[in-house]
């Protein structure tokens, strides 16, 4: 079968127009986790062969409760397969492979086995799995982006411009069932698939749309795309990645491998993405810095804009009363917020009540799209409670105080 997959007759009558699918669909935290999964191996190669990463994290950063969750997660994950057909002036091939072929978790670690054609999508050595664009694939946030690049761009032959009628667009991207109205269309597909495109491949495209008359009124017909090849070229010094480094080299330790992540979010998203980022964190303690600057990349949690909203430094005698100062905090959050998300009585490591357990120096975090918490339980000096909330929900509560101070 390796023949087959290394096979240079297959691999040079390969047309463009390959297609590639989830056997499930994916959801949004296994789309992340792939993203994670792929930032590790192109940092590593040698991950290919064996990635540990601690499970903690990624119950953190999947917002998960528990081990046994992150588990079943991995499970259902393993279970999918990429569907892939890959046609040649030959034929067609068509077929199946799974991503994960096995795992062990121990202690707080877990080690993640890939499959032989997993590996074979990252081979410098040309194959049928190397021409798939796997990473694409991955990063791009739906099938449709992918479906739009594969079919329609990598197809343009060089054209600088081109029309596509609106019902030939839909059936390329395997919409043609949704969103009848093509405002919805635009939002929720054309939109978010043009942007994937220009930010994770090296095309750049605009479009513009042509309606049936000048009305008004007149229904768009038509998609004009205007498409243009970007030369990127590997590039291993940033002068402006570098600049960022140097304005957190006392909250890091290996610098090295800092700058290459920095470097490879920065040709995925963009200079000013890392940048937001790192001034997200600025104002953080150096401890950990480096685990929530890779946290605060992978979910953009600079987009989310939460702030800090209270900071608390104080000696306690045991991890109950850091507990009780916390709760008092919270509930005083939600007496003018009520709506917050805080999953106060839930199972597992997200648990509130697992602060009244911490042993010393121990650290418990929680976040989501409304709140993030930090604490930190010291025996021998003051402990740390840091709440951050989202800005709406700040103005929300400065507001509420306003009026009870009004009633007063």
């Amino acid at each position: 079968m390796k023949d087959i997959y290394f096979s240079q007759n297959i691999i040079n009558t390969v047309k463009n127009d390959i297609n590639l699918n989830f056997s499930k669909k994916m959801s949004k935290k296994e789309r992340l986790f792939l993203k994670l999964l792929f930032f590790k191996i192109i940092s590593n190669s040698k991950s290919l062969n064996k990635l540990e990463i601690e499970i903690n994290e990624m119950i953190l950063t999947l917002q998960l409760s528990s081990i046994d969750e992150f588990e079943n997660f991995l499970k259902i994950l393993a279970e999918k397969r990429i569907i892939f057909e890959i046609p040649t002036k030959s034929g067609k091939y068509s077929g199946s492979f799974s991503l994960i072929s096995s795992f062990i978790l121990s202690m707080n670690f877990c080690q993640i086995f890939f499959t032989e054609e997993f590996k074979y999508c990252f081979s410098n050595q040309k194959n049928i799995f190397s021409l798939l664009e796997i990473e694409k694939f991955i990063f791009m946030e739906d099938t449709f982006s992918f479906n739009l690049y594969n079919s329609i761009i990598k197809m343009s032959d060089n054209k600088k411009e081109f029309n596509l009628p609106l019902s030939s667009l839909k059936r390329y991207l395997n919409s043609d069932d949704k969103y009848k109205r093509f405002f919805d269309f635009e939002k929720h597909i054309l939109k978010k698939a043009v942007f994937d495109i220009n930010t994770f491949t090296d095309f750049n495209i605009e479009y513009k749309k042509i309606k049936s008359g000048t009305k008004a009124s007149n229904k768009i017909v038509s998609i004009n795309f205007k498409i243009r090849k970007s030369k990127q070229i590997p590039i291993l010094y940033d002068d402006t990645i570098y600049k960022m480094i140097e304005t957190i080299k006392d909250k890091i330790e290996n610098h090295e491998k800092i700058y290459n992540l920095l470097l490879l979010y920065s040709i995925k998203r963009g200079h000013k993405y890392v940048y937001d980022n790192i001034e997200y964190l600025k104002n953080d303690s150096s401890e950990n810095f480096e685990r929530k600057l890779k946290r605060a990349l992978l979910l953009d949690l600079a987009t989310n804009k939460l702030k800090l909203y209270i900071s608390i430094n104080e000696f306690v005698k045991s991890p109950t009363k850091l507990y009780n100062i916390l709760v008092q905090n919270i509930n005083l959050i939600k007496t003018y917020y009520p709506k917050i998300d805080i999953p106060e009585y839930t199972t597992g490591l997200t648990n509130l009540r697992n602060v009244s357990f911490l042993e010393d120096q121990e650290i418990f975090e929680l976040s989501n799209n409304e709140i993030e918490l930090y604490i930190k339980y010291y025996s021998k000096k003051k402990s740390v409670i840091k709440i951050y909330l989202s800005n709406n929900i700040i103005k929300i509560i400065r507001k509420a105080k306003q009026n009870d101070d009004s009633d007063i």
